[in-house]
């Protein structure tokens, strides 16, 4: 009889402990309005995209979802790439000190996406194209690699993370491991005299 008593109250506390368990489906939840949801990884969009903020930079992202914001990058330093890029872009800010060097990177392992690097002087402007990464043709074929970008004025400057094919087609966009290297600039945050 004890033994039956004790298993009727165990059953009794399990079921009430399940029955207490809230789920959103249930009419006492209430969601949480200062909630944040983790930020998308990847680069942005002009007029601010994310800042490249300290050397080596490493960042996954995918160009999947974006919106193609520049399509021909037709400077002369680019004409390497003069095609049409209409696909879905990515875009990162790194501002460098005078004559720095810039190593650009991005490993395609995987993607879907057939990508190219551009480095950029003015945010959404193809036509202040700086240099360019080779292009490996097809779908997640790479790495790119932009050549070691030397001399450039102290300043702002954009990667941008491109695909070759029309937005919503196959191989218009997907994933992304960018890279930079180099140094950025010192800036001085005290100083004072004893």
């Amino acid at each position: 009889m004890m033994l039956r008593t004790f298993a009727a109250a165990l059953a009794l506390s399990l079921l009430s402990m399940t029955a207490s368990a809230a789920t959103r489906s249930a009419p006492e939840f209430v969601p949480n309005p200062n909630r944040v949801a983790p930020a998308p990884q990847g680069g942005g969009a002009c007029p601010n995209p994310p800042a490249v903020t300290s050397l080596p930079f490493n960042d996954s992202g995918t160009t999947c979802g974006s919106t193609n914001t520049i399509t021909n990058y037709s400077a002369t330093a680019c004409a390497n790439l003069a095609s049409p890029y209409p696909g879905e872009d990515e875009a990162y800010a790194i501002t460098v000190g005078a004559s720095q060097s810039l190593d650009i990177t991005a490993d395609l392992t995987g993607s879907a996406g057939d990508l190219a690097l551009f480095l950029i002087g003015t945010c959404g402007n193809g036509a202040s194209c700086l240099d360019t990464s080779q292009d490996a043709i097809g779908p997640g074929a790479g790495p790119e690699v932009v050549p070691t970008v030397t001399g450039l004025a102290a300043g702002t400057y954009y990667v941008y993370v491109d695909s070759y094919y029309d937005a919503g087609t196959t191989g218009s966009c997907g994933t992304y491991t960018l890279n930079i290297a180099g140094s950025l600039p010192v800036s001085l945050q005290s100083y004072s005299i004893d």
